[in-house]
């Protein structure tokens, strides 16, 4: 997944319990990075979204495209890597695929409501702040106690 940085957790945590797994779990689900998530406020990614919004009573095949060759893709690679640490123990999960898309919703829905739908540019250190409290959340939510 361009721009997105994942790892195995290999770093050192002294100790177990939750909060070391969740620790090493962060490590794992690391943060996207700002330029990944400036691509979804882009000016041609948000007209597409808007195209699609309006379109999409007169063309609702279209959306099926799109997502195919976009989202999809993303959220396919994600619930992959989170598969893995379901296996591995590290994840509270049985449907990957509904933990990406959750952890997606967690990233983009904010990104959404703040950048006003791409009207509004978002400076780094705010994109930054709101990868780490995605990250943050769904550790909380779904990692293994």
């Amino acid at each position: 997944m361009r721009g997105w940085r994942t790892g195995a957790g290999r770093s050192a945590v002294p100790g177990g319990g939750r909060a070391a797994r969740g620790r090493r779990t962060r490590i794992a689900v690391r943060r996207p990075r700002p330029a990944a998530l400036r691509l979804h406020t882009d000016g041609r990614s948000c007209a597409l979204r808007r195209l699609l919004y309006s379109e999409i009573n007169h063309f609702p095949d279209i959306l099926g495209i799109v997502k195919e060759h976009g989202p999809d893709r993303l959220n396919q690679a994600l619930a992959d890597r989170l598969a893995r640490l379901a296996l591995a123990g590290r994840l509270r999960t049985t449907d990957p695929d509904l933990a990406a898309e959750q952890f997606l919703a967690l990233l983009l829905g904010p990104l959404e409501a703040r950048s006003r739908m791409g009207t509004r540019q978002i400076e780094d250190a705010e994109l930054r702040v709101m990868a780490h409290t995605a990250v943050d959340t769904f550790v909380r939510a779904w990692v293994t106690s």
